[in-house]
Order: structure tokens, then C-alpha cells, then sequence
């Protein structure tokens, strides 16, 4: 009735200014048609576009979207376009999803009339255009010419069209997908919060808010097509049944949701029943509808939404007027649904236009809502946890102090054996280090002398072969000699100690020191050796440890570098430290090394010329970067190189 009084207001108005109803598409823009349509309400359903395009079509009002309600009527609009831009394939998108069957007719220019037909009554594979909203491509001849639509739907008649070329259509895809994947996140995000809460506290409260929110979720994603197009695109079917049980499953938890959150019974058992009863009223409806359609139509159930949001409303208000704390939070947040269902309920009943209001007002009100919910859930946990903490404080107060004394007793205990039980471990670690190095390490060389000297006693060597051992003998005694004096460092820092003496050192001296004392070496092994130092600074370190990383870093690095080879020694400043980083060209280290190459787990192997060592020199140099405040590492890729780097804090 009312949106028939609006055409009698509205028509004098609409007719003067009828050269307005003509959408002139002269850009590559969108075109939201407003105000914009002529309407003719069929007498049959099986009226053609031949027939129809005879009839007398009345102008709707400007700047109004077609909202009729819930009418099971053809209806019949036409809508007038001037196409002056050069684009001629257009997309008109119907921004309602839950339509049953959209039916176009538009003329090509040759005059034969084209037909395209769809809706939430047809699986989604038969759409020309795959997308949750009914679009339909359209080829658009320059000048003017009548697109007809007959609409038939019994969900509520909305019609909100919009003229798109595919580029602009595609760009507002992306920001409205975008916003609405913020929306749906919030909702999941809250029931999954919610979720967890329940297992934790097991009140039913939870529950009944995670049913409303899924209930909720449900009616919009069936509204915006997101149910039908991602869930179920070749079930339509399920449309109209789907769409009976969210909003009834709604009506039905919010109400548990409100007796039970708001202690109903205890304040009012009138409100009480009443909630009941619209409860059972709504489930007889929702059989009614799926049994016997003619009787009843989905309009019932939007009406009794409206009423149980206002119930509930109500009875917010009831609880906190008799001073029940946890009501405040409840009351705001159904303050905000109210409104948010309201508007949009009495817009699909064609009670009133639609506006950005009645388009945001479930978008608002559903986030809203869900953050005030949320807030009284947890207000009413803290008043329950409050007032049983109060009667159980005295006691609890006692037996943590008992606890935190026993905790405090177990912890120093705990604490003494781990630290005994370590020290235990690092000693036979020592140990097993040490037999192990002395039984294989030095055992051969030893041997090795030996039947060398029973050669030389028997004299049974040339003097070609004299000189060969005794080359031999010298890199052997050369190698345990090294071994020898790693084992007994490392020993000693172990057993007794590090004896750390910190001073003001230059650390580019410290380095060009230890390479003039190795460079002959390297020379030696036909190894070239380059180095590139940074600006000279000073260094807080121990000397004699700081010489001996360097030391060993570039033996290790000569070692495993072949002939020919190179072998690179830089500095760099980095914040209050500064890096020393060697790299060679040598065979690298295999992945299943590396974690343990600083610990006496490491694994040692021959260098490039049978060179042999037992990794302690590695562990050496840990302890003593780490002593000196910095941190050692490396980079290495088998076959192709290392690269050990620490790093020493400069002088403050």
C-alpha cells in the first residue's frame, strides 16, 4: 500500500521530468540506475516481450530502487539507454542476490530481440557471467534503445541495477571483496574467539552467541549470493530452504541467547514466555512456508524478526532498570541490531526506500553487535568470576603462599641437580675429548716415528728415501705438535679456567701480525691470501685469545683450500661491533656438519693435503669470541666454499 502511494505522490513529478529517466552512457564510468526505471505489473506470466513492450510502462520516482515487498506478481521494467561512448560490451550487475528468476530483453541492430534469463533458481554454471550477484553482458549499439526486465521472485523484490564496463566492474570487485572479507573475518574471528571461551568455561551463554552468529552470518552471505556462489553453486534448491533456516535459527538462539544471558525468568516471566512463544510461532511458521507456501510466505519471517529484536530490546531494558549489571553491554548491542534489522527488514517489505542506510545498516549493526555481545559475555564472566573470588580469596591466599614456598624449594633443588648434572657431563665430555685425541690422534704419529727410527737402525734407506721420511716425520711432528698445543689450551680453559685479560688493542694489527706469521705457509701450498681491512679502531678483547681466533680461522680456511686457491680476510664496521670475516674457495662443509661445528660433537676431516685435525681448535674459538662479548658463525656451501665470520665489540 505504501509504495503505491508513493507512485501517486511521485508521478506528476515523474512524469514532467520523464527526459531525466534516460541513462546516457557517454564515459567508460558506472552507471547506477536510480530513479531511473518505468514499471508495468503483468497481468499473467506468460506474457511475452512482444506483448509487453505495448503497454503503458509508469516512471517510478527519482533517486528510488525499486523495493515492492513481497509480491509473487510479474513485474515488468524498462529500462531507457543513449549509448554516445564508443564502448559497446557492458555488464549490468543486479546487486541482490536472492532473486528466483531475472529475465532481459534488449533488441541487437538488426531489431531482433535477445533474451538472458537467470537467478538464484538456476545453478550458477548456467550464468554467462560467474559471480555471486546476477550479471549479465550486455552489447550495448550506439544511440538509444529499451532494455526490458520481468522479475519474479518470492523472496522481497529489490532491484538495484548498475551499468559497468568489465575494467571498472573488475577494479570495484576488488575493493568490495575486500571489505566484505573484513566483515566475514570479524564474525569468524568472534566465533572462533567465543568457540574457545566455551571450552574453557563451559557456559552455555557462548554457545548460544555462536549459534546467533552463525544464524546471522548466514542471512547476509544469502543476501550477498556468497552462500549460494562459494557453498552449494549447483544446488539452487537449497536457496529457499537455507534462507528459511538462518533467519529462523536466529530468532530461535537470540532469544535462548537473551533468557538466558539476562536471567529473564527471574525478572519478568511474562517477557519470559513471551520470547517463548515467539520462539514456537517462528518454528510452525518456517514449516508452514516449506509445506504449504500458498498459506504463508517469507515475509512472515522477516516480520517476526523485527518483532523478537524489539522483544529482546525491551527486556534489556527491563533487566537494567532493575540495576542487572551485565544488561548495559547487552543493551547497547541490541540497540544497534534493532535498528540494523529494522532498516533492512522494512526495506525488503517495501516499506521504505532504499538508501546507503538501509545498504550499511547489517554491515554496522552485525559488527556492533558482535563487539557489545562479546563485551557483555566477558562483563558477565568477570561479575561471576568477582563474586566467587570473594569467597574463596582467604583460602586460596593460603595454600598459594604453601605453593609458592614448595614451587620455590623444588625450582632451588631442581636447579642444584641440573647444574651438578652438567658439570658432570662437560667433565666426562672433557674427558672422553681428551682419550679419544690421545688414543687415535697421537697414537698415530707415534707409531709411525717409531718404525721410521727401526728403518733407520737397520739402514736399509737411499738417501732419496731418507729425505722423503724425513719430510714426512717433520709435517708429522709439526701436525701433533699443533694438536698438542690446542689440546693443552683447550684443557686448560676447561679445567681451570679462561684467564681473560680485556685491553684497548688495535684489531688491524692483531691481524697483519697473524698473517705475516702465516704467510709463508701459504706460500708454501701455492694458496693466495688477500687482505682488505677497514679504517684502523680499537677493540675492548683479550689479545692473546683475539690472535689466537684468527689464527685458527685462517689455518682452517688454508687447510681446506686446495692449490691455487684463494683465501680472503676482511673487516666491517656494523653499529658498536666490528666483523672480522674469512672466506675461501675451498670444498665447504656438508649441511650435516654445520650445526655442530662449534661443539665437541663436530666432526673433523683430512684438509686438501692429508691434513689432520680434531675440530678442538673450532670449540677454542667459540669460547673465546663468546668470553670477548661477541658471537662467531658461518656460512658454507659444499663445493663451493666457507665463509667464518665473529664479531668483537669496539671501544665505547
Amino acid at each position: 500500500m505504501v509504495r503505491w502511494l508513493s507512485f501517486f505522490v511521485f508521478l506528476p513529478l515523474a512524469i514532467s521530468a520523464q527526459p531525466s529517466h534516460t541513462v546516457v552512457l557517454q564515459n567508460d564510468d558506472a552507471y547506477e540506475v536510480k530513479g531511473k526505471l518505468f514499471y508495468f505489473q503483468g497481468t499473467d506470466h506468460q506474457q511475452t516481450i512482444r506483448q509487453v513492450v505495448r503497454e503503458k510502462f509508469q516512471p517510478l520516482p527519482e533517486k528510488i530502487t525499486p523495493s515492492l515487498g513481497f509480491d509473487k506478481n510479474s513485474h515488468w521494467f524498462r529500462l531507457d539507454v543513449d549509448n554516445q561512448s564508443p564502448q559497446k560490451e557492458w555488464l549490468m550487475e543486479i546487486g541482490y542476490a536472492p532473486l528466483d528468476r531475472l529475465e532481459i530483453y534488449y533488441q541487437n541492430e538488426a531489431g531482433e530481440w535477445h533474451s538472458k534469463v537467470s537467478g538464484d533458481r538456476f545453478p550458477i554454471s548456467t550464468r554467462e557471467f560467474k559471480h555471486r550477484n546476477i550479471v549479465f553482458p550486455l552489447t550495448l549499439v550506439s544511440g538509444k534503445q529499451s532494455i526490458y526486465l520481468k522479475l519474479e521472485s518470492t523472496s522481497s523484490l529489490y532491484l538495484p541495477i548498475t551499468l559497468w564496463t568489465r575494467d571498472l566492474f573488475y577494479h570495484a570487485q576488488i575493493k568490495q571483496e575486500f571489505a566484505h572479507g573484513i566483515f566475514y573475518g570479524i564474525l569468524i574471528i568472534m566465533i572462533f574467539y567465543n568457540l574457545f571461551l566455551y571450552f574453557s568455561i563451559r557456559d552455555v551463554n557462548m554457545l548460544y552467541y555462536i549459534f546467533t552468529l552463525l544464524a546471522g552470518i548466514n542471512v547476509i552471505a544469502t543476501f550477498q549470493g556468497y552462500g549460494f556462489y562459494f557453498l552449494y553453486p549447483e544446488y539452487p534448491q537449497l536457496n529457499p530452504f537455507l534462507t528459511l533456516i538462518g533467519g529462523t535459527l536466529f530468532i530461535i538462539a537470540s532469544g535462548l541467547l537473551a533468557r538466558s544471558f539476562l536471567n529473564l525468568g527471574r525478572f519478568n516471566f511474562w517477557l519470559d514466555r513471551i520470547l517463548v512463544a515467539i520462539t514456537i510461532v517462528t518454528i510452525l511458521a518456517a514449516l508452514n512456508i516449506t509445506t504449504f507456501t500458498k498459506i504463508l510466505s517469507y515475509k512472515s519471517i522477516h516480520l517476526l524478526m523485527v518483532f523478537n529484536c524489539l522483544l529482546i530490546l525491551i527486556s534489556a531494558i527491563y533487566c537494567f532498570y532493575k540495576k542487572y549489571r551485565p544488561a548495559r553491554y547487552f543493551l547497547l548491542a541490541w540497540v544497534s541490531l534493532l535498528l540494523a534489522v529494522t532498516f533492512f527488514s522494512l526495506r525488503n517489505l517495501g516499506f521504505i526506500h532504499s538508501n546507503w542506510l538501509t545498504e550499511s545498516s547489517l554491515y554496522f549493526g552485525g559488527i556492533v553487535q558482535t563487539l557489545l555481545i562479546s563485551l557483555a559475555l566477558g562483563d558477565r564472566i568477570n561479575i561471576l568470576t568477582k563474586e566467587n573470588e570473594q569467597t574463596k580469596t582467604i583460602t586460596l591466599r593460603q595454600e598459594q603462599l604453601m605453593k609458592d614456598r614448595l614451587e620455590k624449594i623444588i625450582v632451588s633443588r631442581t636447579e642444584e641437580i641440573r647444574s651438578k648434572n652438567e658439570q658432570l657431563e662437560e667433565i666426562n665430555g672433557v674427558k672422553d675429548k681428551m682419550f679419544s685425541v690421545i688414543s687415535h690422534d697421537l697414537k698415530g704419529p707415534i707409531n709411525s716415528l717409531r718404525g721410521t727410527l727401526s728403518l733407520l737402525q737397520f739402514n736399509t734407506l737411499s738417501p732419496a728415501d731418507l729425505k722423503k721420511v724425513t719430510e714426512t716425520i717433520s709435517s708429522q711432528l709439526e701436525d701433533t705438535s699443533s694438536l698438542l698445543d690446542h689440546l693443552l689450551q683447550w684443557g686448560r680453559t676447561q679445567i681451570q679456567g679462561v684467564n681473560y685479560n680485556p685491553q684497548h688493542i688495535r684489531i688491524n694489527e692483531v691481524i697483519e701480525n697473524t698473517v705475516t706469521h702465516l704467510r709463508h705457509e701459504f706460500t708454501m701450498k701455492g694458496v693466495q691470501m688477500n687482505v682488505n681491512l677497514s679504517r684502523e679502531c680499537e677493540v675492548v678483547a683479550d689479545e692473546v685469545m683475539l690472535s689466537t681466533v684468527v689464527r685458527n680461522l685462517l689455518s682452517n680456511a688454508l687447510k681446506f683450500t686446495p692449490e691455487q686457491g684463494k683465501v680472503h680476510i676482511e673487516t666491517r664496521l656494523y653499529d658498536s661491533m666490528i666483523i672480522v670475516m674469512i672466506t675461501d674457495s675451498g670444498v665447504g662443509i656438508p649441511s650435516a656438519y654445520r650445526d655442530g661445528l662449534f661443539t665437541l660433537a663436530g666432526v673433523t676431516t683430512l684438509g686438501t693435503r692429508e691434513e689432520k685435525g680434531t675440530g678442538i681448535g673450532l670449540v677454542l674459538c667459540r669460547e673465546f669470541v663468546e668470553r670477548n662479548g661477541g658471537a662467531i658463525w658461518v656460512e658454507s656451501e659444499e663445493g663451493a666454499g666457507s665463509k667464518f665470520s665473529f664479531s668483537v665489540p669496539l671501544k665505547k
